[in-house]
């Protein structure tokens, strides 16, 4: 029997740079090409045509009526969480639907819009709106870690998709939603040339690098570490904090906040350009491992938001692939996660005292630094993608409709009734005749 047709789509572009969704959206689609399905990618943003992949990409599709033509030659459709929007019919066919749900972006929209009422509240109301459509229309969904499994299966309580028929099937729901990290490649991370040591302007052979390995978005803290690295600056010249990419390499994401007060920041304590540096340009997805690599400890800060707790922070595995000590703020999974296993420590939200002694400790010991470089490398095998792929490679082997959602309603009185006879009988429809009698007349 021959292998089911699998059709993934991201909104995000695909090229030489990509953000997380992208990412995530063709290493899947990878891996599914290795189970041996026959998968095409489709983003409406292709900025590189010739990027190595093992699948299909395509983008020139002119319009929608073209869209679905090419879609509905697929079997299952794997799509992340803003794709019915765009594209709804996808809903309302006979297809397999599965839902990514790796990214809680309700929780961001709170953070990015927090200070204009009516950029939030209309922001706000749209997601929670396209997100119930995602999550009525699929067959199966996945998200990145248990806390996020927890908080969607909330919301598939309240909109009615918890079933008894579900239950009886499956009483963990895994077949309605189960987990998938993101992930990091089998393969090591390399590095085939300099990119900043001797190549940057203020970048020397013995400096100690923190890298911050992403975008520098709302919900997220680099003001704390760049005042630590400018405290520290005084007696250690040669610290260098650099900041992998300010902006999305989405042109449709606007530059957020957060990136001009941490450009204005480390300009205040005069270390911009000298130990606080800024990538002006997304780094190349291919040329990451370069970076991390030339980096003494990876960084990421955050403060504490309900963003954060069910957050998963992708740049972190990264972090993990190169092997890096990771220090991050505390409060989300990973955090937890590098915390207990040693490959770094979790720090106080927006404490800039905890932050300078964790970065001086592994400046000056370099046993801690090792170790944590060690555990790191342990705890990444956990993460490659051919391993948290499986719960998306085993639905579309044998994929699956579950039944859709039903309003929940209180049930009539002779249901009621019906209900106690089969639990205690005769004797107790009585019982509970007798009560109900005294409801309605007290007096008697």
């Amino acid at each position: 029997m021959s292998k089911l047709k699998v059709f993934c789509v991201t909104l995000e572009p695909i090229g030489e740079k990509m953000a997380g969704p992208a990412i995530r959206c063709l290493e899947l689609a990878k891996q599914l090409a290795l189970a041996d399905f026959k998968v095409t990618v489709f983003t409406p943003n292709l900025t590189d045509s010739s990027i190595d992949t093992s699948v299909n990409i395509i983008s020139d599709l002119p319009s929608h009526n073209k869209f679905y033509e090419e879609a509905f030659k697929h079997d299952i459709f794997f799509i992340q969480a803003n794709v019915l929007k765009e594209y709804p019919k996808l809903a309302n066919c006979e297809k397999y639907l599965v839902v990514d749900l790796y990214d809680p972006y309700l929780f961001s929209v709170l953070a990015q819009y927090q200070n204009n009422d009516y950029l939030l509240n209309t922001s706000y109301n749209l997601m929670h709106s396209i997100l119930d459509t995602h999550m009525l229309a699929c067959d199966f969904s996945v998200c990145a870690n248990n806390r996020q499994r927890d908080y969607y299966l909330g919301r598939y309580c309240a909109l009615g998709r918890l079933v008894p028929q579900i239950y009886n099937q499956d009483n963990s729901f895994k077949k309605l939603i189960d987990i998938i990290p993101f992930g990091l490649p089998d393969i090591e991370a390399s590095h085939d040339t300099n990119v900043l040591r001797g190549v940057v302007p203020g970048f020397f052979a013995n400096d100690t690098i923190l890298v911050w390995g992403g975008g520098i978005w709302d919900w997220f803290d680099p003001l704390t570490i760049i005042k630590a690295v400018g405290a520290l600056s005084h007696d250690y010249p040669d610290l260098k904090l650099f900041f992998m990419g300010k902006n999305s390499p989405n042109p449709q994401v606007e530059i957020m906040s957060m990136s001009d007060k941490a450009l204005d920041l480390a300009k205040s304590l005069d270390v911009y350009q000298k130990n606080v540096f800024f990538s002006d340009t997304w780094i190349p997805y291919a040329k990451r491992g370069c970076y991390l690599l030339e980096a003494d400890v990876a960084v990421s800060s955050h403060f504490d938001l309900i963003e954060t707790r069910f957050s998963f922070r992708t740049r972190i595995l990264d972090y993990l692939w190169a092997n890096l000590p990771i220090l991050t703020s505390a409060g989300d999974d990973l955090a937890d996660l590098i915390d207990s296993h040693r490959a770094g420590r979790a720090l106080k939200v927006e404490s800039v005292e905890d932050w300078i002694d964790a970065i001086k400790q592994l400046m000056i010991n370099k046993d801690l630094k090792e170790q944590y470089a060690k555990n790191s490398a342990l705890l990444k095998t956990k993460f490659y993608w051919s391993v948290v792929s499986a719960p998306l490679i085993d639905y579309c082997n044998n994929p699956y409709k579950l039944p859709k959602a039903k309003p929940v309603i209180k049930p009539g009185l002779v249901d009621r009734l019906k209900s106690v006879y089969i639990r205690g009988g005769l004797k107790g429809v009585i019982n509970k005749t007798k009560v109900i009698g005294q409801k309605i007349n007290p007096l008697g």
